[in-house]
Parts: structure tokens; sequence; C-alpha cells
């Protein structure tokens, strides 16, 4: 059967639709990840239909509440930041040469993901599924930490292997990146040299608990 000539004509409207659909969803996005980055940490739907050039009522079409808003949107950036999430490293390379890969990563990571991974903290007070990814993404930076030295941690006791492994945890946590960059106001090189030194003296500690 012969298609009439509507039908072509229909599938491509329908087509635009969902790529106009598409393109102004990653805009909103896109804004909302632009005015959180400049310190704005709550942009309002106006702020962001401005800065999108998406009417006020369509960002709604795209987005239940402000809630779903950041949860895109931190999932978006995320997404851009993969390569700083993982860590090649051989373990059997020097202690060194790992202490300043896992550093070295952490911090760029944590500069670039900054806004969000605080807005993240503040929607996970309210919100269980925020938390639970914050969750989630502590636990693969721990074990992260747990391969990269399991040389000198499995040289240690158990509870010694368990209390390195958590305090080196909370050195390279965002956390702790905040205290030494944001509180301490220290640049990035100072900041990672001084966490090396505590890191490197941890693991030369000899196999027993710290207790």
């Amino acid at each position: 059967m012969t298609p009439s000539p509507a039908e072509p004509e229909s599938i491509d409207m329908t087509d635009g639709r969902r790529t106009r659909r598409v393109r102004n969803r990653v805009a909103v996005i896109d804004a909302y990840l632009d005015l959180v980055g400049e310190g704005n940490d709550s942009p309002s739907v106006a702020e962001v239909a401005e800065r999108s050039q998406v009417s006020h009522r369509s960002v709604f079409r795209y987005f239940s509440d402000k809630d779903e808003l950041a949860r895109s949107s931190i999932d978006r950036q995320i997404a851009r930041l993969g390569p700083l999430l993982t860590l090649d490293s051989d373990p059997a390379a020097p202690l060194a040469d790992r202490i300043d890969l896992l550093l070295t990563r952490r911090f760029e990571l944590y500069e670039q993901i900054g806004p969000i991974a605080r807005l993240m903290r503040s929607i996970a007070t309210r919100e269980n599924s925020m938390g639970e990814l914050l969750s989630k993404n502590r636990h693969l930076a721990r074990r992260q930490v747990a391969q990269l030295f399991e040389p000198e941690l499995s040289a240690m006791d158990p509870d010694g292997s368990e209390e390195v492994l958590a305090l080196i945890d909370v050195l390279c946590s965002f956390e702790s990146s905040e205290l030494f960059r944001h509180d301490l106001d220290l640049p990035m090189d100072r900041s990672i040299t001084s966490i090396a030194r505590a890191i490197d003296a941890l693991l030369a500690q000899p196999a027993r608990s710290l207790r």
C-alpha cells in the first residue's frame, strides 16, 4: 500500500517535536548547572527559564518539580566527569606514585563537581534516593582506596587495616577537600602535599592495630 502524502509529514512532525523536547530539556539542565556553578545554590525556575531561553511553563512540562530537575542535572554532571571517577593504576607501582594519582584525580574531580556535590548533600537531607546515591558513591570511593593500597593494607592485621583504610578514606573525601581548599584556603598543590604526607605515614604503620 502506497503511503498517503500526509504520513511522512506526520512522522517528521513527531520526530521534530521529540528532537525539540530533548534539546530544550538539555538546555534547561545545562542552564541549571551553569547557575549552580556560578554559586547559586538553589536557582529558581524563573532564573533557569531565562538562562535556557525556555519558557517558565515549558520547564514544568519537562520536569515535574525542582527536585527532579536537580536530580537530572546531577546525573548529567556525573556523566560528564566519568573519566575522573576511575583510577587505573598498578598496585605494584611505587607508593608515592599511587598516592599522587589518587589525590590529583580526587581533587580535580572535587574542583569540577564542587557546586553539584554541595547540592547533592542538601537534597539528601530530604530525599532518600539522593542519600542512597551519596552512600553508593562513598562506597565506590572507599573500594578504590582499598584496591589502590592493597599491598600495604594486606600487610597489616585486620583491625589496623580497617582503621588505616577508614582514615585514608576520610582524608580523600569531598568534605576534607572543602576544609583544605575553602576553610583553610590552601591551594590545591599544598592541600595534596599535606594529605599525601599523612597517607604515607599511615601506610608506613607497622602491621598492627592503631589502638
